[in-house]
């Protein structure tokens, strides 16, 4: 768009912070009528709630009367005096960011919080003294030219803009890593540290390289709810203690275990319930920073939306993994085991790790014994997770050299008894670190890995996996040289007859069909959609990444809305939301398959829920499938390719067309 209130009103910069007052405005509702402040850290955290939602409140509004509407809009005094409040704001706010955690950790140094507090206010006299000029010019018409943000060019510009604000969050961010013994638990200290991290790189990327993307009060607004859910929540403090408790006291056996089940169920149900809260605006922050990837050709955008992806995915990880964690503990992880390619299933998990592989410049080799059953039964979703974790891991700590996924095997009445290595050239571990390997959020080596991304959640559900599977994982290692990781799984031969080897597949040069053939891109301009979900920003991020289809794509924000449309309308696919106020989306399927013609639609469920056999769940449902959320491009095309009828699909010419989705 050329027009800059358009732009700024209706571009992704603005609306994907605006989409995070709501979240925070309840949270500052709550911090004030339901929430009980019993210390001093309480009270901080309640302030920086406040000033968070003032201020990002301060920079939609600024950004659209600034920068929207032009300066030329209002008078340029009060320009200037709502972009230097905004500053002064953001100032405020992560000045108390900084109280906040050294309340937490218990650093009282009455010294250095006044040198914080001189600091503070300086940054206020710069930012009056900057509206001087203003003052005279706006009572004796005296003419003067602002910069381009409405500062003084120069120092004021980059102090008032940057450094107090950075100073306060890498101040804050210093006392979390320095007083780990602070926090409850490793799996807090953890977790906030990646998000610190993220906010730290968000608030310099906005800054300096997508300054028209408002993405500081995204992260900041992720931060306060984790951090609320972690440190503030009274349940989850109370369910923490509790587990301390439990682990510390000389009890009877039997009541023991009575309270440690008890607290393992109220774990994963308050997991279960948060991970889908966190997961929605997930998918609007991932949903539109696709979009954002697929329509913007600006290098340094896109550097920087990569950069949102690569740290949203890693995010998405680490939520996902302390779910299945959390299912193992309360007993509720299941297998579906079914016939499954065993080559094709090792080449998947090579593309997988393939771009993580030429960024480091490491050697992959697969070394497969050809001889082994082309087909096996189990589960397979479960086993290739299994073997990424693995990769993953040793990718990690690889610095140089190569990494080595060996699968070899013999049969046994009807079965394969599977010998699979994966063995690195890195950094190795220590004698006396090995038996750490597998706990939860322990990490091993901790002077030579803190700069490695990871929970210390991967080997953790690896084991739980292969436990449920009747396998076992060893390890061995040598410090300094290297790591190999042994699997013995037993899989039984394919049902149907598929009795053939690897190398017999390869020598008929076959390629087995998945469950969707890949056609290439392709449009449908023939083809209507529904989209249905309550939240308004995952209609917007569905309609984007069905843009390019150039198919028909209609909205509806509730199960009532979607069958009056389809009284009206015939649509191919209908796309519903699993949760939404009042009727759900599993009652209106049963609906709409009621109504005349429902029978000829494909239904789709949304979910935010993760995990193996949620296909056959929602088949049972009525849906004809799933996706879940964040929504990816290349399963939406999947999802389309598969159900939408051939004579619709119009297939693109190859070199005419970047991508479809």
């Amino acid at each position: 768009m050329n027009n800059p209130l358009l732009r700024a009103a209706y571009g992704y910069d603005v609306w994907l912070e605006a989409s995070m007052l709501p979240f925070l405005f309840i949270l500052v509702v709550f911090l004030f009528f339901r929430y009980a402040v019993t210390a001093e850290v309480n009270r901080r955290f309640r302030i920086v709630a406040v000033s968070a939602f003032v201020t990002a409140l301060l920079e939609i509004t600024s950004t659209l009367v600034v920068d929207g509407w032009g300066k030329s809009a209002i008078p340029p005094f009060l320009n200037l005096l709502l972009r230097s409040l905004y500053y002064a704001a953001v100032n405020v706010n992560a000045y108390h960011l900084m109280r906040y955690i050294s309340a937490y950790v218990g650093v009282d140094d009455q010294g250095w919080d006044r040198v914080n507090q001189f600091i503070l206010f300086s940054s206020f006299a710069m930012l009056i003294l900057n509206l001087m000029p203003w003052v005279g010019g706006f009572f004796f018409d005296k003419s003067f030219v602002p910069g381009e943000t409405g500062l003084l060019k120069g120092p004021y510009n980059l102090f008032c803009r940057f450094i107090y604000g950075f100073y306060f969050l890498s101040s804050a961010f210093y006392l979390q890593v320095t007083h780990r013994q602070s926090y409850s638990t490793s799996r807090q200290y953890l977790i906030m540290n990646v998000l610190w991290a993220l906010l730290l790189a968000v608030f310099i990327i906005q800054n300096f390289l997508a300054r028209g993307m408002l993405l500081t009060y995204v992260a900041v607004t992720l931060l306060l709810f984790v951090a609320f859910f972690c440190y503030e929540a009274p349940a989850y403090q109370q369910l923490v203690k509790s587990e301390r408790e439990l682990r510390t006291a000389s009890v009877e056996a039997e009541v023991f275990t009575r309270f440690a089940e008890s607290a393992k169920q109220a774990k994963s149900n308050f997991l279960a319930s948060t991970s889908h809260e966190i997961r929605t605006p997930m998918n609007a922050i991932l949903g539109i920073n696709e979009m954002i990837l697929k329509e913007n050709r600006d290098e340094e955008v896109r550097r920087a939306s990569l950069d949102i992806r690569r740290a949203g995915n890693g995010l998405l990880t680490i939520i996902n993994n302390i779910l299945d964690i959390s299912r193992a503990e309360a007993g509720k992880m299941e297998l579906y085991p079914d016939n499954y390619h065993l080559w094709q299933l090792l080449l998947d998990v090579e593309e997988s790790v393939f771009e993580t592989f030429q960024e480091k410049k490491l050697e992959f080799v697969l070394d497969v014994d050809k001889s082994l059953p082309e087909h096996l039964c189990g589960d397979e979703d479960r086993l290739r997770q299994i073997l990424t974790n693995l990769v993953d891991n040793a990718v990690k700590y690889t610095k140089e050299g190569s990494i080595t996924l060996g699968v070899h095997g013999e049969r046994e009445d009807g079965a394969v008894k599977l010998q699979i290595t994966i063995r690195d050239t890195g950094i190795g571990i220590r004698k006396k670190d090995l038996d750490l390997l597998f706990q939860t959020f322990a990490r091993v080596n901790l002077d030579e890995t803190q700069t490695i991304q990871g929970a210390g959640l991967g080997l953790t559900l690896t084991r739980y996996l292969l436990d449920l599977m009747g396998g076992q994982i060893n390890v061995e290692s040598e410090y300094g040289k290297g790591t190999t990781f042994t699997l013995s799984l037993t899989q039984p031969l394919a049902k149907g007859g598929f009795q053939g080897t690897i190398q017999e597949y390869e020598d008929r040069g076959l390629k087995e069909s998945a469950d969707v053939e890949d056609e290439g891109p392709f449009t449908c301009p023939d083809a209507r959609f529904l989209v249905v979900d309550d939240t308004p920003i995952n209609l917007v991020v569905a309609r984007g990444m069905l843009s390019n289809t150039e198919a028909q794509v209609d909205t509806a924000e509730s199960g009532e809305e979607c069958l009056e449309m389809m009284g009206k309308t015939h649509y191919n696919i209908v796309f519903i939301d699993h949760r939404m106020p009042g009727m759900d989306g599993i009652e209106t399927v049963d609906r709409a398959r009621a109504e005349e013609g429902g029978q000829n639609v494909v239904y789709i469920a949304l979910t935010a829920n993760t995990g193996a056999g949620l296909r056959d769940e929602y088949m049972g449902y009525g849906f004809n499938d799933y996706l879940s959320k964040p929504l990816r491009s290349d399963a939406l095309l999947k999802i389309l390719a598969h159900y939408l009828p051939a004579e619709l699909k119009i297939k693109e010419p190859d070199g005419e067309s970047d991508e479809v989705l």
